[in-house]
């Protein structure tokens, strides 16, 4: 059975309900993968029941990896209530959401490319459980960050007038769902200047965008 398979095959939301999730500090998350997978607090936590130790070296460099962006993700958690927790899980459970929604989050965070990445989803979710922001737009959200680089994301950081970013980020960003774009039409702008100077200057159509809803929702949740 492939790695993906056996990840596939592990319930996250059971390790976002653990309460050993209370025990995680901002010192784990710079801790060695050796020295990882022989923490107690670990241990206590469900997913990392994956045997890593059978691992090749290379399947232990991507495990490491793998490793890091779950601590990045459940870490955001571990402020919030065990019971708050439960209560959400609960609910998702009643909808029958648990399975799929935690194999579609479990392969995200595998397949990102950094576990910066991973702190933003994680921030997201802690929103999403103390009711903040909907569970559907927890899933977007996090599909348009595995699909965007953390470059561009990082740019829309208290910037929601979209200061000193430029047009093909700007598109970028358009195109993966976090901007609504418009067409400017500068005709009564061509009038202005023809009566201020009386030469007729043709200005092309330009494109505007401002921040959608999802991108509000990023910006007020995923950086703080």
């Amino acid at each position: 059975m492939s790695d993906d398979k056996k990840k596939n095959q592990i319930d996250i939301f059971k390790s976002v309900k653990s309460k050993a999730l209370n025990e995680l500090t901002p010192e784990i998350l710079e801790t060695g993968f050796d020295l990882l997978i022989e923490s107690e607090v670990l241990k206590d936590i469900p997913i990392f029941g994956i045997g890593f130790k059978s691992f090749s070296l290379y399947n232990k460099i991507t495990e490491s990896f793998f490793t890091k962006k779950l601590l990045r993700f459940l870490f955001e958690l571990k402020d919030i209530p065990q019971s708050k927790r439960e209560e959400f899980i609960t609910e998702l459970e009643s909808k029958n959401e648990t399975k799929k929604a935690g194999e579609k989050l479990l392969i995200t965070l595998n397949r990102l490319n950094n576990d910066d990445k991973a702190s933003i989803i994680g921030k997201l979710l802690k929103k999403t459980i103390l009711g903040k922001i909907t569970f559907n737009d927890f899933k977007r959200l996090t599909h348009i960050i595995d699909n965007t680089y953390l470059e561009d994301l990082e740019l829309l950081k208290d910037n929601e007038y979209l200061r000193n970013i430029n047009d093909d980020i700007k598109t970028n960003l358009h195109q993966i769902g976090l901007l609504n774009q418009s067409i400017k039409d500068n005709r009564e702008h061509e009038e202005y200047k023809f009566k201020q100077t009386g030469r007729r200057e043709i200005i092309p159509a330009t494109f505007e965008y401002k921040l959608n809803s999802y991108g509000r929702i990023l910006i007020e949740n995923g950086f703080d």
